[in-house]
């Protein structure tokens, strides 16, 4: 790993990603307040990382993996935190995270092959969204952890366990398995290689 400023912030959210779960599902206020502070942070780290990297020509081959990996790091521990907290289902965040980690996988075979992987502008659409409907969330959790009851004349956990809420990861999890069909469509010649690959191993 090259340490240059940008691959340090992608390091920086997986190191972000133990400290926020622990702290989110704390019944202590304040180390919930901390948790959505830090996960914001890493978000920042995702936007910051990239426009660095572009700006003073730092693009690596390893930040170009490890800095989507750092964001499905960071996310997952979001989503595992909200079903611990009973704002979303297990099933539908199992949907999301082996779609992410089944792209990574898929990445890592890509670079032993010397054959990168083709990202949609859907699925870096789909990381966005998920960033967004995440820090929605924690801005909730944040305002309740502080005592306030209503925002809008709407009582705060309400809107947090709401049917909108459901929909809307239940949408991200479509949305999840939508790029798969496209990772599928974009990169077959490269899953045909790697289906080739496991034949020959069983043989």
């Amino acid at each position: 790993m090259k340490f240059n400023i940008p691959n340090s912030l992608s390091l920086l959210r997986v190191i972000i990603a133990p400290v926020y779960f622990v702290l989110i599902i704390s019944p202590n206020p304040v180390f919930v307040r901390i948790a959505c502070v830090l996960f914001l942070i890493g978000a920042y780290t995702d936007y910051l990382d990239g426009w660095l990297a572009r700006k003073y020509k730092e693009i690596t081959e390893w930040g170009n993996f490890f800095d989507p990996l750092a964001d499905k790091v960071l996310i997952t521990s979001a989503f595992i935190s909200f079903v611990i907290l009973n704002i979303i289902p297990l099933w539908i965040v199992l949907i999301i995270i082996v779609r992410d980690f089944g792209t990574t996988f898929l990445r890592i075979y890509a670079d032993s092959a010397g054959t990168p992987v083709v990202t949609s502008s859907t699925a870096k659409a789909k990381t966005a969204l998920q960033m967004f409907f995440i820090g929605y969330i924690l801005l909730l959790i944040f305002l309740g952890s502080l005592g306030v009851k209503t925002l809008f004349g709407m009582n705060v956990f309400s809107v947090i366990y709401s049917d909108f809420t459901y929909y809307t990861v239940l949408i991200l999890a479509a949305l999840s398995l939508w790029t798969i069909t496209e990772y599928f469509f974009i990169n077959k010649n490269l899953l045909s290689r790697l289906w080739m690959a496991v034949y020959n191993l069983k043989k």
